[in-house]
């Protein structure tokens, strides 16, 4: 799959007021080139401490630590261990609801796009089954986390092969078509907007409790389906909870449920 020389702003829609990047020491390299990607600050000693959230490394590991609350909660991508490898072992395969919505089947593997990449689950599922993957995200932490991510999972021997199907960008679907990375349109975009906070998933994981804290809930969803269908050339996928409304726009063409989610459908039109 050939790509583009990515043309992308940087995106601006996290809180980087709130982060900063924890640094052993004025020479930390690796501290400096994170600070150049995200434009966020790096420091050191009583800075960190007093920091609300942190972006450090723990046993090579980039972790955001979150300080906001009497626990600390520390956040990372790990797609070797945990829920994502019994995930990739346990998950279903081609048959299960996610796989059919995204149209994997048998030996035919789309170019799939997933706008909303958050830290990457869904995308490596389908780089699991075979397809590659193009993943946007709009935040530069989250971003970061899941570049990170990927790069131990290509230096892993378990997960090398399917980590080498994804490539993350720092981007906004929102502006797609135009800021688009590669030269050729993905065949499917799978959507999957954070769900507004209500008090049936205020008691979300810890993790997912963080991210809701420090990214923005200003996401345009109309403006990002349209975008999607304007880019993708077969379907565009939004991951819904089974109860919940469609987005707003364009009317879906069908679902594919799930015992407590909804995978609506729409035509693409790239």
């Amino acid at each position: 799959m050939s790509r583009k020389v990515p043309n992308f702003q940087q995106p601006t829609t996290d809180h980087t007021a709130d982060v900063v990047i924890a640094g052993s020491d004025e020479n930390d390299t690796r501290a400096q080139q994170l600070a150049l990607s995200t434009n966020l600050p790096v420091v050191q000693g009583d800075a960190i401490a007093t920091a609300r959230y942190c972006l450090l490394w723990i046993n090579d590991k980039l972790v955001l630590r979150d300080k906001t609350t009497s626990q600390i909660n520390d956040i990372c991508v790990d797609f070797s261990e945990g829920r994502q490898r019994h995930r990739q072992q346990f998950g279903g395969g081609q048959g299960q609801p996610l796989a059919r919505a995204v149209n994997i089947k048998g030996s035919h593997q789309p170019h799939i796009c997933d706008g909303t990449g958050g830290l990457g689950a869904d995308a490596y599922v389908f780089a699991t089954l075979g397809a590659e993957v193009t993943i946007l995200e709009r935040s530069i932490v989250v971003h970061a986390l899941l570049a990170d991510g990927l790069r131990r999972a290509r230096d892993h021997p378990e997960t090398s092969a399917i980590a080498q199907r994804i490539t993350a960008y720092p981007a906004d679907t929102c502006k797609l078509p135009d800021s688009w990375p590669c030269n050729t349109k993905p065949a499917i975009i799978y959507l999957d907007p954070m769900y507004p906070r209500t008090r049936k998933n205020a008691a979300a994981k810890k993790g997912m409790q963080t991210l809701q804290r420090l990214l923005p809930h200003d996401t345009d969803e109309r403006a990002l389906l349209n975008a999607a269908i304007s880019t993708a050339t077969q379907r565009v996928v939004v991951k819904r909870p089974l109860k919940a409304s469609p987005l707003p726009g364009p009317t879906c063409v069908g679902f594919i449920r799930s015992p407590n989610t909804r995978y609506d459908l729409y035509r693409g039109r790239g």
